[in-house]
């Protein structure tokens, strides 16, 4: 894509013309999404890729520095497995210097 209007696509950070960073920006794992993102906020054209994305609902990958799951932006995967039918008990310790952090 060498243009859309004023726009020109080359000039995105991730556009390395070898397809270099492709594997980080559709990654499962939190760490590599984190740098996909971090690659995002430096760049000049996040804020029409971003909207780009939003408007064709892309499935999945980061876009203008936002996580997309199933067309709409998320903050964080949810981790494998199954969720936890049931909160972790906090130990008493924990919750009481949580109450005194508060106080």
């Amino acid at each position: 894509m060498e243009g859309l209007g004023t726009i020109s696509w080359t000039q995105a950070l991730c556009a390395t013309r070898d397809a270099a960073l492709l594997e980080l920006f559709f990654s499962e794992e939190p760490g590599e999404i984190a740098r996909a993102k971090a690659i995002c906020s430096a760049c000049p054209l996040r804020l029409p890729c971003y909207e780009g994305a939003l408007r064709r609902q892309e499935p999945w990958g980061v876009w203008g520095g936002q996580l997309f799951d199933r067309g709409e932006p998320i903050d964080q995967k949810r981790t494998r497995g199954r969720p936890r039918k049931n909160p972790v008990a906090v130990p008493v310790a924990a919750r009481v210097e949580e109450d005194e952090a508060v106080a």
